[in-house]
């Protein structure tokens, strides 16, 4: 039986390797998901060695920091939300022939690099500054945005 290793959608890697961020990204936004990306979170950031956690939820965002004051992950708290610009959100009308998963996964991702490339967060509406603001831009800017694991191609299917 093959172990399967949870491994985060996507990561912010420093130059030397390190972990900055860790994202979590699940398309449904029902409160048994949210609860089970920010639990699945915890664990990764835990095992990861990584104290900055993002759980994208549907139409929502949630920053977990761990304050590193308890062992095993027991310190990591959501300390951070805010909603999701809706032209992340597939359009209903929109065709994304059962990739939803993959398709947000990246629209996530493209928002982050977008975000992390903004001269200011000055255009983010308030609650979203708040997610961003410091240490998390930083981490964001310091680091690589890119896909933890693999991702099916549009064109490659």
């Amino acid at each position: 039986m093959t172990m399967n290793t949870a491994h985060p959608d996507i990561v912010v890697v420093s130059p030397d390797g390190e972990y900055l961020v860790i994202v979590e990204v699940k398309l449904n936004d029902n409160l048994p998901h949210r609860q089970g990306a920010i639990k699945q979170l915890k664990s990764l950031m835990a095992s990861m060695g990584c104290s900055v956690g993002l759980a994208v939820t549907g139409e929502r965002i949630l920053l977990l920091r761990d304050s590193l004051e308890k062992s095993h992950g027991e310190s990591i708290a959501v300390v951070g939300e805010a909603t999701l610009p809706e032209n992340l959100l597939p359009a209903n009308d929109e065709q994304w022939t059962g990739h939803y998963e993959l398709e947000f996964e990246s629209r996530i991702q493209q928002w982050l690099e977008t975000v992390k490339q903004a001269s200011s967060l000055d255009n983010l509406p308030s609650d979203l500054r708040q997610v961003f603001s410091e240490p998390t831009i930083s981490l964001l800017r310091l680091g690589e945005i890119r896909a933890a694991g693999p991702r099916w191609s549009k064109v490659a299917s």
